[in-house]
């Protein structure tokens, strides 16, 4: 965990796995350490609207891709729809009466810039590339390296980079923002994306 000071105000940024089960009690252990006045996590409005509505996965198809990030994932522990470091920040925000925020963009705002970014041959050649998925070679010294590495390999288009590139500094700058209301502020951001948050908050 990563924490910035800035003006008397301190900004923890937690890296998690999507998925495994275990960084669930991460999250928790994470919050009662640093005990936040408020939380940010780095899902959509959207997606954290669905998650408090407790939106049904019974019957979600995972894409190739997807499939792929769940077997190469679950060799390090049980793996679980819906994500639990997400679902274990809002129970325990809940509980604690921790204001709890998305920091990520909106569904409307990160289709605009897919469109813009992601050309039509690089989701062509990454709908080629899904279909080889299986017989890629991933880094599985850790569920760390597993995740960095099958990001740099599978998401490697360059639209596709850029447009990580904006998530990460519209987490950034929102997570900033929350600083204006809030003194002791838990980013719990999706462990590819974190250190591009990073970067963007000191610079």
């Amino acid at each position: 965990m990563r924490v910035i000071e800035s003006n008397g105000s301190r900004l923890a940024v937690l890296p998690v796995i999507k998925g495994l089960v275990s960084e669930g009690e991460k999250v928790a252990e994470a919050i009662a350490s640093f005990a936040p006045t408020a939380i940010g996590v780095s899902l959509s409005k959207e997606e954290l609207g669905g998650l408090r509505e407790r939106q049904s996965y019974e019957d979600f198809e995972l894409t190739i891709p997807e499939q792929a990030y769940k077997s190469g994932l679950e060799l390090f522990g049980p793996v679980q729809l819906p994500f639990p470091c997400y679902t274990k920040a809002i129970e325990v925000a809940d509980l604690a009466n921790i204001p709890l925020l998305p920091v990520d963009m909106n569904e409307e705002t990160f289709t605009e810039q897919y469109c813009l970014l992601v050309g039509g041959m690089e989701m062509v050649f990454g709908g080629m590339g899904d279909r080889r998925l299986y017989k890629k070679q991933f880094d599985l010294n850790s569920p760390e390296a597993f995740v960095r590495d099958y990001d740099r390999k599978v998401n490697n288009g360059s639209g596709y980079r850029k447009l990580m590139q904006l998530r990460e500094e519209h987490m950034a700058r929102t997570l900033l923002g929350m600083r204006r209301r809030y003194r002791e502020i838990l980013a719990i951001i999706e462990l590819e994306r974190a250190d591009g948050v990073i970067k963007a908050l000191e610079q």
